[in-house]
C-alpha cells in the first residue's frame, strides 16, 4: 500500500512540475532565465525521482521465466524524455552552446503531435486488448504462455514499444519542445537492443519454430 500511494504521489508531483514549466513555456509570462531553468530542473528531478522509485520498488531483483530486460519499457521512454528535457533546458537557459537548425521546427506542431499521441494510445489499446483476449499479461517481466500473432501483431511484432516511441515524439511536438522529440530515436535504440532482442531470445527458446515462422511474417517495428 505504501509503495502504491508513494508512486501516485511522485507521479502527481512530476506532472505538477512539468505542467508548471510548460504553462510558463507555452504562455506569455516573462521571467528571469535563471528562474526558467529552476522550473525546468524541478520538473526533471521530480521525473527522475518517480522513475527511480518505480524501478526500485516494483522491478524484481531476479527474473524468472521471462526476458532478461533491465527495467520496465515505459520507464526507459520516460527516462529518455526526461533526459531530453534536461538537455534542452540546460542549453536554452544555462550553456547556450548551440541553436537547433530551423529544419527541426517540423517537430513543433501541436496538431500533428496530438495525432501521433492518439495513434500511440490506439496501438496500446489494441495490443492490451489482444493480451486480455488470450488471458496473457502484457507486462514483459511475466511468463509468456501463448504466442500472440493476430490483430495488430500481424503487422508489427512490437506495437507497444512502437507506441512508446511515438508517444515521446508526440509529446515533444505538441509541447513544442524539440529535444524531447529528438530523443525518441535513442528510446527506440535502447528498446531495440536491451528489451526487444532479449525478448526475442526468450520467445525463441519458449516457442521455437512457431516464433521463428512468425518473425518471417511480421516486422520488428513497422
Amino acid at each position: 500500500m505504501f509503495k502504491k500511494y508513494s508512486s501516485y504521489l511522485l507521479l502527481g508531483n512530476m506532472l505538477y512540475h512539468y505542467s508548471k514549466f510548460f504553462n510558463w513555456y507555452l504562455g506569455d509570462t516573462q521571467i528571469q532565465i535563471e528562474n526558467a531553468f529552476v522550473l525546468g530542473l524541478l520538473a526533471f528531478i521530480s521525473g527522475l525521482a518517480f522513475i527511480l522509485f518505480v524501478h526500485m520498488s516494483y522491478f524484481p531483483k531476479k527474473l524468472v521465466d521471462s526476458a532478461e530486460i533491465p527495467t520496465f519499457p515505459p520507464l526507459i521512454m520516460l527516462f529518455s524524455l526526461n533526459l531530453g528535457f534536461l538537455i534542452g533546458i540546460s542549453n536554452l537557459y544555462i550553456f547556450q552552446l548551440y541553436k537547433l537548425p530551423s529544419i527541426f521546427d517540423i517537430f513543433r506542431s501541436y496538431e500533428y503531435g496530438v495525432i501521433i499521441l492518439l495513434i500511440s494510445l490506439g496501438l496500446i489499446h489494441l495490443s492490451v486488448g489482444l493480451f486480455r483476449r488470450y488471458s496473457e499479461d502484457p507486462n514483459p517481466i511475466t511468463e509468456s504462455n501463448k504466442l500472440i500473432i493476430g490483430g495488430i501483431y500481424k503487422y508489427t511484432r512490437n506495437p507497444m514499444y512502437l507506441a512508446l516511441v511515438m508517444f515521446q515524439l508526440g509529446i515533444g511536438m505538441s509541447l513544442s519542445f524539440i529535444h524531447i522529440s529528438l530523443m525518441a530515436p535513442l528510446t527506440m535504440i535502447v528498446l531495440d537492443y536491451y528489451v526487444i532482442k532479449r525478448e526475442e531470445a526468450y520467445l525463441k527458446t519458449k516457442f521455437g519454430d512457431e516464433y521463428e515462422n512468425y518473425k518471417k511474417k511480421s516486422r520488428r517495428w513497422i
